[in-house]
């Protein structure tokens, strides 16, 4: 009010000058406001369209449906994520040059959207179960390597199926590089390490492991979760770090706000990550995962004792313990029956032995 009240004293010609010299600095200070506005809410609509854009490429480079038209012979009718209660196998999968392959990590994650029950089950990798791509009892780590070409995901799924009497309706495959290459993307994790240990990587140089906090990058998380002969429990005590590295992993993952890293972490999983999950079931998981992430997954457990036949090392499951997770497992499914699957034989069932 004083600021007009000084320039009223001059004659009204040099008064309309003033206020011209003072408007027009103003007037283009707000036309280079609106058009940075405009060009930042352009440049945001083109990375929200670059970005779906890119979810949609990399679920398209992930997906690989299975020949059962993924619909488990376990189940009479179809079923959806996000709205029926599915078994969801994660395989990490370890393979070389010149190797077939095998499941180094089998989880099974059963969720149910509508009681929001979701639990976990750890296989050790060495049990002894029935495998049916081959007709006898193995390691169920070997079923992959048994399955036949483009077909081991089958192999693994049917291994799994038969173990533990449930229905896997989707699968999840991984591999170390893309475990790696996923970790760095979400800028590394935390663990708390439930003991000093020192293990190698891959490439053979050591690395060490303090009790307590830790953050780790790709690598160190990698050689975190492989370690087993160091521990007391052996491969029960590297499921559980298993388990805790791929919660930090996807804690860490739905807080990203920065987008070269979710540029990097879309980019790691297209190339490392196989799946039959297609995008719009995987939507159909947001309200879901929501609104359990503060929970703890329910971990169901898988016992048994260590066997030696022909000179070889087997993991021989606890039929009581199998059943017991297999019950659980159902209850969560809401599972009532296997449908039209084959009951010839289970995994404590009369099958021929192998020794590999």
């Amino acid at each position: 009010m004083s600021y007009y009240n000084e320039e009223r004293q001059p004659t009204r010609l040099v008064r309309r000058k003033v206020r011209k010299r003072k408007r027009r600095p103003f007037r283009r200070l707000l036309r280079l406001m609106l058009v940075l506005l405009v060009l930042l809410m352009l440049g945001g609509v083109a990375y929200a369209g670059y970005l779906a854009y890119k979810v949609k490429t990399t679920a398209d480079d992930s997906y690989k449906g299975l020949a059962n038209g993924n619909q488990s012979e376990m189940r009479m009718d179809k079923v959806a994520m996000g709205k029926d209660p599915v078994n969801i196998l994660l395989m990490g999968v370890e393979s070389y040059k010149g190797s077939p392959g095998h499941t180094d990590a089998l989880m099974v994650l059963t969720v149910n959207p509508d009681t929001k029950e979701a639990s976990i089950t750890s296989i050790p990798r060495d049990s002894r179960v029935y495998l049916p791509v081959i007709g006898r009892k193995s390691k169920i780590t070997h079923a992959y390597a048994y399955g036949k070409k483009g077909h081991k995901e089958e192999a693994t799924i049917d291994a799994v199926e038969n173990f533990l009497d449930v229905p896997i309706d989707y699968y999840v495959r991984t591999n170390f590089q893309g475990f790696k290459e996923v970790v760095d993307s979400v800028g590394g994790i935390d663990v708390n390490v439930p003991f000093d240990f020192d293990q190698k990587n891959l490439k053979g140089k050591k690395l060490y492991f303090h009790k307590g906090k830790m953050h780790l990058n790709g690598d160190e998380a990698l050689t975190y979760v492989q370690m087993r002969k160091q521990d007391v429990r052996g491969d029960f005590g590297r499921q559980d770090r298993q388990r805790q590295a791929m919660e930090a992993v996807a804690q860490k993952a739905l807080s990203i706000k920065s987008i070269s890293r979710a540029d990097n972490l879309l980019q790691s999983v297209g190339s490392n990550v196989q799946t039959n999950i297609s995008l719009r079931e995987l939507f159909g998981m947001r309200n879901f995962y929501s609104s359990i992430q503060n929970k703890k997954l329910e971990q169901l457990k898988i016992g048994g004792q260590d066997e030696y036949i022909n000179g070889q090392y087997f993991f021989e499951p606890d039929p009581a313990t199998v059943q017991k997770a297999s019950e659980r497992m159902k209850e969560i499914l809401d599972y009532k029956g296997k449908g039209a699957a084959s009951s010839d034989s289970n995994s404590t069932g009369n099958s021929s032995e192998s020794g590999q």
